[in-house]
């Protein structure tokens, strides 16, 4: 009997010690499991703040030269322009042969030397004109002659009626007096009108020379409207008969500029400019004179600014329309950003901690955007939609992008430039994003 109670109680306290173990199995299971649903819902809320990141719009940084410019229109033309009208009234009754082809009259582009004869007016008129003058010079010398004697006769009979005087009548001696008198008058009238003869003579002669037009300077014929058998004048030329350009070779560029503008240009100031028949090409020249004539039309004020061109202006001719750029500020070799990258903030969360530096904090935000000499933030991205900050210094900017100055800067390095958030659309068609 003890033999059988003593196996029951071992069989017992065995099956008691089993069901400890499988009671420590199931807790350390339970314990498991826990622990790994804990670590799969941790996973799962991190995937989900990543998933809640928005998606990030960059833009490459780039280092180039930044150049700020004021833009207008200008009109090319010689530097030194000469017109040719005439100064006397008349026919035109000849033109000028082109020195370089015989056989043509001087036109456009004819190239006329100092003083040689480009029209000729018809000149019987004033040949005629002369001749009258002389003939009443001559008329006024004999006149002058015979004045002279009638002098000397009544110088004589007036010494005598002097001599006599005693003997003689009161009335004698004043009528003697008298014709003395009135010959000397008439003697120097006769000599004015000998004066006045000669100037007529003269002035006869430089209309007579006037009805040959020639060149005051060396120079090439830019436009010509003068045609044979045309009455011209002084007061009808219609602005000149010829239109001379000392030299083709050196033109400027006379730029209409505002006058919200023209505080920003100066004498020798680089200028860029490109004209539509060579678009491929952009000349270049400086600031040579500020006119102060004003244009005004309305409440719009323009001041005419004359551009020097730079080497020589072969391609270029007169009354082309050039684009112009007045450069006001050049920076070589610069880093330049967006200028919306300045104005961009990271939401709740998206800024990482970079090691040794602080995250700014949203009291580090400036409402308005940053202007020159302003020190600002533009953020980088560092990967699953968190950016990281880095400090610069704003510098100029040209109304797309700005330069800034600061260290730690690479070429195409991403700026943030927004976000982009994805619509009701986008969740039916993956491809369609709205930019931020």
């Amino acid at each position: 009997m003890s033999n059988i109670a003593s196996s029951a109680n071992a069989d017992t306290a065995g099956h008691v010690q089993k069901n400890t173990f499988r009671g420590r199995g199931i807790a350390i299971a339970l314990l498991v499991a826990v622990c790994g649903g804990g670590v799969t819902w941790l996973a799962a809320k991190a995937r989900e703040r990543l998933v809640a990141l928005p998606k990030l719009r960059t833009v490459a940084m780039e280092r180039r030269d930044l150049r700020i410019t004021i833009a207008t229109t200008g009109t090319v033309e010689p530097q030194e322009v000469v017109e040719i009208g005439a100064l006397v009234a008349g026919r035109i009754v000849g033109l000028a042969v082109d020195p370089d082809h015989p056989t043509k009259l001087i036109d456009v582009g004819t190239k006329v030397a100092r003083d040689s004869v480009v029209l000729q007016l018809d000149s019987q008129t004033y040949q005629v004109a002369l001749q009258k003058a002389q003939a009443a010079r001559t008329l006024a010398g004999a006149e002058i002659q015979r004045l002279a004697t009638q002098l000397q006769q009544t110088a004589r009979e007036f010494d005598r009626a002097q001599r006599l005087r005693a003997t003689n009548s009161e009335s004698d001696f004043d009528r003697i007096f008298t014709a003395h008198e009135m010959a000397k008058a008439e003697l120097a009238v006769t000599q004015a009108k000998f004066t006045q003869t000669e100037n007529e003579i003269a002035q006869a002669e430089i209309d007579l020379a006037r009805t040959t037009i020639r060149s005051p300077i060396d120079g090439v014929v830019i436009d010509r409207r003068a045609n044979l058998g045309q009455n011209v004048g002084p007061g009808n030329t219609g602005g000149g008969l010829f239109l001379l350009a000392q030299d083709l070779n050196h033109m400027q560029v006379r730029a209409s500029v505002s006058e919200t503008d023209i505080g920003n240009i100066y004498v020798d100031q680089p200028v860029t400019f490109t004209v539509d028949a060579h678009r491929d090409q952009v000349l270049s020249g400086r600031v040579e004179k500020i006119m102060l004539n004003a244009h005004v039309q309305g409440n719009f004020v323009t001041y005419d600014v004359l551009v020097r061109v730079d080497g020589t202006t072969e391609m270029l001719l007169p009354h082309m329309t050039a684009d112009v750029q007045f450069e006001t500020v050049k920076r070589e070799n610069a880093f330049l950003v967006p200028s919306e990258s300045l104005q961009w903030w990271p939401g709740d969360g998206q800024a990482e901690q970079v090691p040794g530096s602080e995250v700014p904090t949203a009291d580090d935000r400036q409402e308005q955007p940053p202007a020159a000499g302003d020190d600002a933030f533009v953020w980088v991205p560092t990967g699953n939609g968190k950016v990281r900050a880095v400090a610069v210094r704003v510098g100029v900017d040209d109304g797309v992008q700005t330069e800034i100055m600061g260290e730690g800067f690479e070429t195409a390095m991403p700026v943030v430039v927004g976000t982009i958030k994805e619509t009701v659309l986008a969740r039916i068609i993956p491809s369609v994003r709205t930019l931020n």
